[in-house]
C-alpha cells in the first residue's frame, strides 16, 4: 500500500493551486484560536513590527509551499511519487515552515521560559495541523470527483458493449434463407457502426474505449488529457495520463483536429467558427460546452479540414 503511486490529481496544477489557497484561508481562523492557548505566538495587527513580520511569515510560508509543489510537479515524470514519499514530502514542508517560524520567533520575539526546542516542536505540530486538514479535505473531494469520472467512463463502455451485443444478436437471429440479405445488412450496419477508438495512457495501457461520434474534445491539462464526451445526454469527462502528441497519434484519421496547443476537437461536432476581439473560437453543437479557443498557428489547418468535410 505504501509503495503505491499517489493518485494523479495530487500532482495536477489545479489541485496544487486549490490546496495552497485553502491552506492560506484555513490557517487564519486556526491561528486566531491557537493564539489563545500558546505563549509563543506573536501574530498581531496592532503592533507594526509584529504585523510586518506576520505578513513576512505568511508570504514566506506560501513561497515554501509553492516552490515545494513546483518541484514535485516537475519531478512527477522522472520519479515515482509513492504514498510514502508523498507523506515524507509533506513532512519536509512542515519542517521547513516550522523552522522558518522558529528562527523569526527566537530572533525577534523570544519568550521567557520557552526554549527553542519547545518553540520548534510546537510550531511543527501547529503547521502539520494547518497543512494536514486542507490536504485531507481537498484530497477526499478530488478523489471523489476522480471516482465519479471513472464510474461514468465504465458505464459508458458497458453501454456500448450492450448495444453491440444487441446488434450482433439481431444479426445472428436472422433466417439462414436470407443470408445474402443479412450479409448486405451487416455490411451496411458495419458502415454505420460506431467507430471505436482506444485511448491509452503513457504506459500503453488502454484506459478508455470510446465511440468517436460521442467524443467532443480533448483538453490538455499539464501531463494529463481531459477527455470530454457525451454519455446519457450529458457531457462527461475522464482524466487520462498521457501526452498530447501520443493522443494525436491514436486519433489519426478519426476527424479529431488540433485547434490549439491545449485543445483537440471533433470536427463533426463543430457548429461554427467565430471571431471576437481578433481571436477565433469554436462553438460546438452542444450548448453546455464552453467556447474553445483557436490559435493563429492552427487556424488555417482547421479551416482546411472543415472545407474538406463540406
Amino acid at each position: 500500500m505504501a509503495r503505491r503511486e499517489i493518485p494523479k490529481f495530487l500532482v495536477s496544477r489545479g489541485y496544487i493551486s486549490a490546496l495552497i489557497a485553502f491552506i492560506v484561508v484555513f490557517s487564519i481562523p486556526f491561528m486566531v484560536q491557537y493564539d489563545k492557548y500558546s505563549v509563543a505566538v506573536w501574530f498581531s495587527t496592532s503592533d507594526m513590527l509584529k504585523f510586518c513580520m506576520t505578513i513576512l511569515f505568511y508570504v514566506g510560508a506560501i513561497v515554501i509551499l509553492i516552490v515545494s509543489r513546483y518541484v514535485m510537479y516537475e519531478l512527477q515524470d522522472r520519479v515515482e511519487m509513492t504514498i510514502t514519499r508523498y507523506l515524507w514530502w509533506l513532512l519536509c514542508e512542515c519542517v521547513a515552515i516550522a523552522l522558518f517560524y522558529t528562527i523569526i520567533t527566537c530572533a525577534l520575539f523570544p519568550t521567557e521560559g520557552v526554549t527553542t526546542p519547545m518553540i520548534a516542536i510546537r510550531a511543527l505540530l501547529c503547521v502539520m495541523a494547518i497543512i494536514s486538514v486542507p490536504n485531507g479535505m481537498i484530497s477526499l473531494y478530488a478523489a471523489y470527483r476522480t471516482k465519479c469520472e471513472e464510474l461514468e467512463a465504465t458505464q459508458y463502455q458497458l453501454q456500448r458493449i450492450r448495444e453491440e451485443n444487441v446488434r450482433l444478436a439481431a444479426i445472428n437471429e436472422s433466417d439462414t434463407r436470407h443470408m445474402a440479405v443479412a450479409a448486405e445488412m451487416t455490411q451496411r450496419a458495419n458502415e454505420r457502426a460506431p467507430r471505436m477508438v482506444n485511448l491509452k495512457d503513457n504506459s500503453g495501457t488502454v484506459k478508455l474505449t470510446i465511440n468517436i461520434d460521442s467524443l467532443y474534445y480533448l483538453e490538455s491539462d499539464d501531463n494529463y488529457i481531459k477527455v470530454h464526451y457525451k454519455h446519457n445526454d450529458k457531457i462527461a469527462s475522464y482524466m487520462l495520463r498521457c501526452r498530447t502528441k501520443l493522443v494525436e497519434q491514436m486519433l489519426q484519421g478519426t476527424g479529431m483536429v488540433r485547434c490549439h496547443r491545449s485543445y483537440i476537437v471533433n470536427i463533426a461536432k463543430i457548429r461554427f467558427v467565430g471571431e471576437e476581439h481578433r481571436m477565433h473560437y469554436i462553438s460546438m453543437d452542444n450548448e453546455t460546452i464552453k467556447r474553445i479557443p483557436v490559435s493563429k498557428s492552427y487556424y488555417e489547418s482547421l479551416m482546411k479540414e472543415l472545407k474538406s468535410e463540406i
